[in-house]
């Protein structure tokens, strides 16, 4: 790279409106997900984004959108203030062609912790059963698998189910 191009780009991220712009692309708004019982989740509100989960209500079932190809990303974060009293449940679609593939660290309050893995050939629901703190990451490296890794805080251990 020319000396020259390393001037306009110091001269570009200097003004407030270039710096504001760049830092809106690389990081977009939070999305606080409903208290509900089931809900589908949507590319355009959610991908790419920080799902902020609440203190549910009820079980919570939160589909993920069948990705088109590899590189869909979402991020689940528990944003409650105690450790909740219902389920979490992650889906990649019921009797769909979709798995889910990777590991969870369940961080156990009163236990051992474990590790728990996901096969990516049969495995489409993930339950987080009555979870305090947690970060869920999802990428898609094909149109049939997520990939899935993150950790959750609990006295119960998670579910996987196909």
């Amino acid at each position: 790279m020319a000396q020259g191009d390393n001037v306009k780009l110091r001269s570009e991220l200097e003004t407030q409106r270039d710096f504001g712009a760049m830092l809106d692309t690389m990081v977009p708004n939070p999305v606080t997900l409903a208290d509900v019982a089931a809900a589908t989740l949507t590319k355009a509100a959610n991908q790419g984004r920080v799902n902020l989960v609440p203190n549910l209500s009820q079980a919570s079932t939160y589909t993920l959108p069948a990705p088109a190809a590899a590189g869909e990303y979402y991020k689940f974060v528990y944003a409650g203030v105690a450790e909740d009293a219902e389920d979490f449940l992650l889906s990649s679609g019921a009797g769909s062609d979709v798995f889910l593939k990777g590991a969870i660290t369940h961080l156990d309050t009163n236990a051992d912790n474990v590790a728990l893995y996901l096969n990516g050939s049969s495995h489409q629901l993930l339950t987080l059963v009555d979870a305090g703190p947690y970060e869920i990451n999802c990428l898609s490296i094909s149109s049939t698998v997520w990939q899935v890794w993150g950790y959750a805080l609990s006295a119960d251990v998670p579910t996987i189910a196909n």
